[in-house]
């Protein structure tokens, strides 16, 4: 009789801990919708002031804190890049923000290009301004959604 209590704890246990992980994923799958939703906005914005004047002006207040949410958004998804369900919500994500300029023909492109940046490493807002490579690294993603 203790055995079979011993098992239904275990079991019980067990199914607790399954439906935490599914908790988890969940979760992590919102927070990666809401992280590409994010950089889909900002890149549009960013994008838009990119068509219009034909650079990346840092100095701008409104770019300034567009280009400081790809950064964001780029750690966050650099932390996850082995996690195949995030990289796919933060896509998903990307597209729903993206007003027709992130699509689903060219989003895995600009997330591939995201990911393999180098001029996003450790931006954050006190050094954002002063970082050129964060403007070059943003055109070059830019340049991408022209395609």
């Amino acid at each position: 009789m203790k055995r079979l209590g011993f098992l239904l704890m275990c079991v019980a246990a067990m199914a607790m801990a399954s439906c935490g992980s599914a908790n988890s994923l969940a979760s992590s799958d919102a927070a990666a919708a809401t992280s590409g939703a994010s950089c889909g906005t900002a890149l549009v914005g960013l994008y838009g002031a990119y068509n219009t004047t034909g650079k990346v002006d840092l100095t701008n207040s409104t770019n300034l804190a567009n280009a400081l949410t790809v950064a964001t958004c780029y750690t966050q998804l650099k932390n996850n890049k082995d996690n195949e369900g995030y990289k796919k919500s933060f896509r998903n994500g990307m597209i729903s923000a993206g007003a027709g300029i992130i699509t689903q023909a060219n989003a895995t492109n600009v997330m591939n290009n995201l990911l393999t940046m180098t001029g996003l490493t450790g931006v954050n807002a006190n050094n954002i301004a002063q970082k050129a490579e964060t403007a070059v690294a943003i055109v070059q993603l830019l340049q991408v959604l022209k395609g």
